[in-house]
């Protein structure tokens, strides 16, 4: 057991502040899996707090996944314990959406090396069904960002790992902002797009040739020069970006164009 713990500030969240602690000392193995926490006493004298704000935070921990409660037993680390992964929200600036293409940059070239090793015949159609997808999309004047999307994330579930995917679910929200700045710079100039799609077909070429180092190549490629396009992007793009969002979508009898997103 730890000495010398730094008390928690007070204020109304303190109960949080304990949980991300616990959290935190789980995670550093202090309390392994299946291990039985300490009493709500002694994290309370250990915390400088009351039992009943360390029972909240344990109830907070519990309700993550992390900790599980036995009647009579106490409080025990989960055999399978499920772990949180806090990170802030990027500001809406195009610095922001270059530090996620750095983010994605190791994940989805790892993931595209994977999926040419380990492909299956299903995941290869669903990969090449979801580079049609963006083509449709774009045809019908749409932004083709939820069919990108579908296109990497295919390409992670191709991997047969499913911490990829997780993580890539994990930051799909950044994803989105992110990839509909850069579909937004690179539909104002054709030869981007004709690079985009270039980019696009080597990658899938490489996963269903089978050559992981072909493909994870080809991935680098397409996302060192979706950096490279956006800082030549012009001063206004934010505010494009910000328009075509916000634009109303006409109706449509097709069903691609009522889940896409139309551009002003």
């Amino acid at each position: 057991m730890s000495e010398n713990i730094e008390q928690p500030s007070r204020g109304p969240q303190l109960s949080e502040q304990v949980a991300q602690r616990l959290s935190d000392a789980i995670q550093a193995g202090e309390w392994g899996r299946g291990a039985r926490l300490p009493t709500e006493a002694a994290l309370g004298e250990r915390y400088g707090i009351s039992r009943s704000v360390v029972r909240e935070a344990i109830s907070m921990l519990r309700n993550g996944g992390l900790v599980t409660s036995r009647r009579g037993s106490g409080s025990f680390v989960a055999e399978s314990p499920t772990i949180s992964l806090r990170l802030p929200i990027p500001d809406p600036d195009l610095q922001s959406v270059v530090e996620v293409l750095e983010l994605r940059r190791p994940l989805e070239v790892e993931a595209a090396r994977l999926a040419a090793e380990r492909c299956t015949p299903s995941q290869l159609r669903r990969i090449r069904n979801a580079m049609v997808d963006i083509d449709e999309a774009v045809e019908a004047g749409l932004s083709g960002v939820d069919q990108d999307l579908a296109f990497h994330r295919a390409i992670a579930e191709a991997a047969n790992n499913t911490h990829f995917t997780a993580v890539l679910d994990f930051y799909n929200r950044f994803l989105h902002h992110a990839i509909r700045v850069t579909r937004t710079n690179e539909s104002m100039r054709e030869t981007f797009m004709q690079q985009v799609v270039a980019e696009h077909q080597a990658i899938l070429d490489a996963i269903a040739a089978g050559n992981a180092d072909a493909a994870a190549r080809a991935a680098t490629i397409h996302l060192e020069h979706a950096e490279m396009r956006l800082r030549q992007a012009p001063p206004d793009l934010l505010k494009s970006v910000l328009e075509r969002a916000e634009a109303p979508v006409e109706p449509s009898s097709t069903s691609s164009t009522q889940q896409g997103e139309r551009p002003s």
